[in-house]
């Protein structure tokens, strides 16, 4: 068994089209600016 794990994420769409309710732009950048962030922590 391995000790390092890699996520794969092919984009926030992906996740996001499956919402019973649209995701507006600024929701979806806001979105994707708090992933990156947290990537940097």
């Amino acid at each position: 068994m391995s000790d390092r794990v890699q996520i794969v994420e092919m984009g926030p769409r992906d996740g996001l089209q499956n919402e019973k309710v649209s995701v507006s732009v600024d929701a979806r950048i806001a979105f994707v600016e708090t992933l990156v962030a947290a990537l940097k922590c």
